[in-house]
């Protein structure tokens, strides 16, 4: 497999929930918020990150995601597997590689970011949290997050 098969996964995955691509950048603009999904190449081997996150419209952007993910598991297993699909290098069948690398990205990414439209679903996901240490200044300002 190679880079580009990885950006027409995402293609087919994001593009009919009306995101735009442009290079390895994916967004929806939306009135509260932008979505954004971004695949990342390792620098130190033939390994992707898909990074996901959202800018909301009444805070003053940086260039950097208000909010930042990346698509990952809070187990060891599940996060090897991920690590693995995503190292072109790993002697995965490519159709093997990508029928799982849709369903996690549909459970990981798709499904999460279906659910964020608004800035009260972005304060509701940050109230979920176990700690807001990844979120900037900024955001916790805005919403009267604890800092």
């Amino acid at each position: 497999m190679e880079k580009r098969d990885l950006k027409k996964i995402l293609d087919e995955l994001l593009m009919p929930i009306a995101f735009k691509s442009k290079g390895n950048n994916w967004t929806f603009k939306g009135n509260e918020l932008v979505k954004m999904v971004n695949l990342q190449k390792s620098q130190y081997s033939n390994s992707y990150y898909v990074n996901y996150g959202y800018i909301l419209r009444s805070i003053s952007f940086d260039g950097t995601m208000h909010i930042y993910n990346r698509v990952a598991s809070k187990d060891i297993v599940g996060q090897q597997e991920i690590t693995e699909l995503l190292d072109l290098d790993s002697p995965i069948p490519d159709q093997d590689r990508t029928t799982r690398l849709k369903e996690i990205l549909i459970e990981k990414l798709i499904k999460k970011i279906e659910n964020i439209n608004s800035e009260d679903d972005i304060l509701h996901e940050l109230q979920g949290r176990p700690h807001l240490n990844d979120i900037p200044l900024i955001v916790k300002e805005h919403f009267n997050l604890e800092l």
